[in-house]
């Protein structure tokens, strides 16, 4: 099959979104599928400067070959978090480009499918004008429920914004040929939008041979000396929907043990953190910048547990991606967040670790300090995760599932199109 992956992110861009793609995409390209990818260029999880050395005297479309995949990168602006509204716009303004860069494109290719990601929710126009001047049908793999996600989070509160984006959800469902959500709860949520039909759960994946159980002491614990310190870590975006605010609270709880707290990533809670972390003086969280994918794997081997919070006000069920890495290598997970969702029944099901609701910082520090003092314990939920991951949640699991996905798509695509 020849298959098209549009998502506004992709390594070296760092984060979950790019590297579910990346995953797929690969495992597909090595079964033998010819896989395109159309998305932008770096710029989220890296700074400016870097941005403009990437960008610079570069095309306004390039075309790489990364692992057996065609990868089209789009020029795209660079736009700061802090812009909120300028970023809101940005989504427009990006499945606009990709539009005009996929026309140009896919002008001699044949493409069987696409599968786009969303967020940005508009990104299911471009799979959707391309569909129809290209002739294929298009999968929208909803992983965020926008714009639910930024009312409840208190990020959008205009009635008229509100109304515009709904709008554009039920549009989007609806001009996707299949839609395909991480979890149950999400497909109720789109179930009530959309013809029940159209929607699949499909559980989100990882690449159980990049990201495995390893030693502690290795390339990264030893150039920021932690190989002999008892690590808590929390690796990823410090969103509006990341609770920093209950990792720093349990770090004042547990502060006269000998355990660390690991922050590795960036955003807009990043210099709260900082100002927090310096206010109560707590000496023993140690933040790093974001990590490329390559090293990821080695912040998760340093660790012994590792954490996924969200805040009390994320109500959409989502599963952090998180979650499925710090499972794949073999360590614990403990998350805070709200109980009803479908990330807790995950780790619940998986025996990998423990669950506790959004802001319970108390019942944080006490299950660091459990695991903290029984080696045996951590050991037994590592192993419960990994050996869940591998059977349910490889990348291999999910490349058998969309190619008969794809197949279904497709011929139930030609038939309609037959009949007229």
């Amino acid at each position: 099959m020849n298959v098209l992956l549009i998502n506004n992110y992709f390594p070296p861009e760092i984060g979950a979104a790019s590297h579910l793609f990346y995953y797929l995409g690969k495992e597909l390209a090595k079964r033998g599928h010819k896989v395109y990818v159309l998305t932008g260029v770096p710029r989220y999880n890296v700074s400016y400067e870097e941005y403009k050395h990437f960008t610079k005297n570069m095309d306004k479309i390039t075309h790489e070959v990364i692992d057996g995949m065609n990868v089209f990168r789009v020029k795209l602006p660079f736009v700061e978090r802090s812009k909120k509204i300028r970023r809101g716009l940005e989504h427009f303004e990006i499945a606009n480009k990709l539009l005009r860069a996929g026309k140009k494109i896919l002008k001699n290719k044949s493409i069987d499918v696409s599968l786009t990601y969303s967020p940005p929710l508009t990104l299911y126009k471009t799979a959707y004008k391309l569909g129809k001047q290209y002739n294929f049908p298009s999968i929208l793999n909803v992983q965020d429920l926008f714009p639910q996600a930024a009312i409840d989070l208190g990020i959008m509160k205009s009635k008229a914004i509100i109304s515009f984006f709904k709008r554009l959800e039920k549009r989007a469902y609806e001009k996707s040929n299949l839609i395909t959500v991480h979890s149950e709860t999400n497909a109720k949520y789109v179930e009530k939008i959309v013809n029940s039909e159209k929607v699949l759960v499909f559980e989100n994946w990882i690449d159980i041979n990049l990201i495995m159980p390893g030693e502690k002491r290795n390339k990264f614990s030893e150039e920021n000396n932690l190989y002999d310190k008892f690590i808590i870590s929390f690796a990823g975006t410090l969103g509006y929907s990341q609770d920093v605010e209950v990792i720093l609270n349990a770090a004042e709880i547990t502060k006269n043990h000998d355990i660390y707290y690991l922050i590795v990533g960036d955003g807009v809670k990043y210099e709260q953190l900082k100002l927090e972390k310096v206010k109560r003086n707590l000496r023993k969280i140690i933040l790093l910048p974001p990590v490329p994918k390559e090293i990821y794997p080695l912040v998760l081997h340093t660790s012994d547990i590792s954490l996924a919070t969200l805040t009390k006000d994320v109500r959409t069920p989502v599963v952090p991606s998180k979650i499925l890495s710090i499972m794949s290598a073999g360590i614990p997970v403990i998350a805070t967040m709200n109980l009803d969702g479908d990330a807790p029944k995950l780790i619940e099901k998986a025996k990998a670790g423990y669950v506790l609701p959004a802001g319970d910082a108390k019942g944080l520090a006490e299950k660091i300090l459990e695991l903290y003092n029984n080696p045996d314990l951590r050991k037994k939920l590592g192993k419960n995760g990994r050996e869940y991951v591998e059977k349910n949640l490889s990348v291999q699991v999910a490349a058998d599932k969309y190619e008969e996905i794809f197949k279904r798509v497709i011929n139930e695509y030609k038939r309609r199109n037959k009949n007229g």
